[in-house]
């Protein structure tokens, strides 16, 4: 702001990234949506939907319309836009301008959990899918015909055969279903044609599953049947005009969907065999043989179990086809229609295939609506199949990959301009915004005097007289500099060429004024960690709200809350200077049927991490008194805080030392562990 001002720096050009193109179009998308809350609050306001609103609106209007004399018209957006610009002040010195940053985590995250909460506004009942003795034959690599090293992962489709339209449309009220979820994998016997898989590894989605549901109902039926892998599916959802249920606490609610029958599912069980080879575990090879597709709707109208040889068809088909076996069991021939035996003469063509055993159990499901844990099992269910397609959907980015550098060189060059381009419009955009709501408050406050005087002009003189004056302002102001004195000409001939080379990198101070206002982007990141700890407070409120409704109604803990385990330290984290070789740990710990666990934090419990370790209550267990070193290695402040307790662990008897917060925490827990462990004995 000087006299002689320097020019501002323009940004420096960014490197083409395809987060930085969604970045920039989620930005204009936030201007239009802006623009649209405008028009949509026009809407409102002269819709009759609020009489008072609507009709103070209609005074005013036909007042200013009646009472402005139309010579004067300018003044009316000019003074409109000055009351706006105070208001917008009023919010800035009051606090409120930085909450559309700071709460806009905590928006989202309120967003997602309604999203979540759509799907569980019905109680949805549980199925079980139950896979196992998964065999193949004539597996060979599509490009030598050799034999390899093959496995199979299972996985349920939600959506397999249901069209682009309707996918769309229920993965709007049913979040779970975004995604194919993986149930599990077998291990590769080696390298061979007919692999007999006999070993199962359960999905990571799967084992949170275990961990968040303690050992009821559900898994006790794993254990009923002789199948390697056992997984949960809920009923399936779809819209409803308006259906009115009946909460646990006796109000009627309205909601959107409807459940339907498991025998209307769109889904599938899709059994895909891969190369295990190193080539395999990257992205841009194609490891998939084939894959066998089950329909869900089939498993759950038979209620039989499905097993037999099937072929492998292509990805991503919805066709079930036999095999050409002798030996496949009737059951298969219900899937698809009937083979012709070879007769012996011509060798049948060896295709390859999968012999499988898929069961799927929905009658006698574990849901009642009388019994408060089974509907908090298929809330748990919903809560982290949607988490898990959410993280599927975020991981599942564009990426660009080309055939050769040349193409990625060009793609590079290509979107890197059009991206910068991009944030060059963005940002005038967002910065003639801003210059209007205070994120500047100099240039704001500078721009509402200028337009609080031209207000005042405007209301003195006729609209008409100032724009005759600003026009003919431009004519003379050209005129001069088109015929200009010579005396004026010849001095800026004389100029040296230096000198005027000089002057034209001198910088604009309405320029530079311009361009010192801030971006939505600017200001995101200026208030990005106070939106993150508002986001995760709510967070922690969120957590802890279900994690007491799941204590309670699904694990039925006796006692629950964090304490600290007495840990030994690691030997080089010994120091010589050091009297004690033991650290206190915080852990989360509750009190479940007869047995100890405990976890690192209520995080890891609330994610369905598994727990670091449990304690069983049977036989010689219960309480422990305090030994003699333990009595000389605690402080007088520990001693009347600890607990002690011993029974079965995974390596046979143990013990450990609890430190508890408080006195009233000791007692209640040393009360939980004499319950119990009377009972157990």
């Amino acid at each position: 702001y000087s006299p002689k001002p320097r020019p501002c720096p323009p940004r420096a050009d960014e490197e083409f990234d395809i987060a930085l193109i969604q970045l920039h179009i989620a930005r204009i998308g936030e201007i239009i949506a802006e623009i649209q809350k405008l028009i949509s609050t026009f809407k409102y306001v002269v819709s009759w939907e609020t009489p008072k609103i609507t009709g103070a609106s209609m005074i005013i209007y036909i007042a200013v319309i009646l009472g402005c004399n139309v010579e004067y018209l300018g003044a009316l957006p000019i003074g409109s836009l000055v009351v706006y610009m105070i208001y917008l002040g009023y919010l800035r010195v009051n606090g409120h301008f930085k909450e559309r940053w700071t709460f806009k985590e905590k928006k989202l995250l309120i967003k997602s959990e309604t999203e979540i909460e759509k799907n569980q506004s019905i109680a949805r009942p549980v199925g079980l899918l139950q896979v196992g003795d998964l065999r193949g034959k004539n597996l060979k690599s599509r490009e030598l015909g050799l034999p390899g090293s093959f496995y199979t992962s299972v996985l349920y489709d939600p959506l397999r055969y249901a069209d682009e339209g309707m996918k769309s449309s229920l993965v709007k009220i049913d979040t779970s279903s975004g995604c194919i979820h993986e149930v599990g994998a077998t291990v590769s016997p080696g390298i061979t044609s007919a692999p007999d898989w006999s070993h199962m590894q359960e999905s990571p989605e799967l084992l949170r599953l275990k961990h968040l549901l303690p050992d009821d109902r559900l898994w006790r039926q794993e254990k009923e049947v002789d199948a390697s892998l056992a997984y949960p599916i809920l009923q399936p959802i779809t819209e409803d005009g308006g259906f009115i249920r009946k909460a646990i606490d006796g109000s009627q609610r309205r909601t959107e969907v409807k459940l339907m029958p498991f025998e209307s599912s769109f889904g599938a069980v899709v059994f895909q065999v891969r190369f295990s080879d190193v080539l395999g575990s990257f992205q841009m090879f194609d490891n998939v043989l084939g894959e066998v597709v089950i329909p869900l709707a089939k498993l759950a109208g038979s209620g039989k179990a499905v097993e037999g040889w099937f072929r492998l068809v292509g990805v991503g088909s919805k066709d079930t086809v036999p095999g050409e076996s002798h030996d496949y069991s009737e059951k298969s021939e219900e899937m698809g229609e009937d083979t012709d035996a070879a007769d012996g003469k011509i060798p049948a063509p060896e295709f390859p295939e999968v012999y499988l055993r898929v069961q799927f159990s929905s009658k006698g499901t574990l849901f009642n609506n009388s019994v408060q844990s089974d509907m908090e099992t298929s809330k748990v269910i919903c809560e982290e199949l949607s988490r898990t397609a959410s993280i599927v959907q975020e991981n599942n980015g564009i990426g660009v990959i080309g055939s050769s550098l040349n193409t990625i060189n060009t793609v590079r060059t290509l979107g890197g301009k059009l991206q910068n381009q991009i944030s060059v419009v963005v940002d005038i955009l967002e910065r003639i915004r801003n210059a209007f709501n205070f994120s500047n408050p100099r240039i704001t406050v500078f721009i509402l005097i200028s337009l609080t005087l031209l207000w005042i002009v405007l209301a003195l003189i006729p609209t008409r007289f100032v724009v005759l004056v600003s026009g003919l302002a431009q004519y003379g102001t050209n005129l001069y500099i088109k015929f200009r004195s010579p005396r004026a000409k010849k001095t800026l001939r004389d100029e040296p060429s230096d000198k005027r080379l000089d002057s034209t990198r001198k910088g604009n101070p309405f320029e530079n004024l311009f361009l010192s206002i801030p971006t939505d982007e600017d200001l995101r990141r200026t208030y990005f960690w106070e939106a993150r700890r508002l986001g995760e407070k709510e967070r922690d409120k969120f957590a802890e709200s279900k994690r007491q409704i799941r204590l309670e109604k699904l694990w039925k803990a006796k006692w629950h809350g964090a304490i600290k385990l007495k840990e030994k330290k690691p030997e080089q984290a010994i120091s010589p200077s050091s009297s004690r070789k033991w650290n206190w740990e915080p852990l989360f710990g509750l009190l479940e049927g007869h047995r100890f666990i405990w976890w690192r934090s209520e995080k890891h419990f609330d994610t369905g991490e598994a727990p670091l370790g449990q304690i069983f209550f049977a036989g010689h267990s219960g309480l422990a008194g305090l030994s003699p070193l333990d009595l000389m290695e605690l402080s007088n402040e520990e001693i009347p805080l600890v607990v002690s307790i011993f029974g079965r662990g995974p390596r046979g008897q143990q013990k450990i030392t609890l430190l508890t917060h408080s006195t009233d925490a000791k007692d209640s827990l040393e009360a939980a562990v004499l319950d119990v462990s009377i009972k157990a004995d």
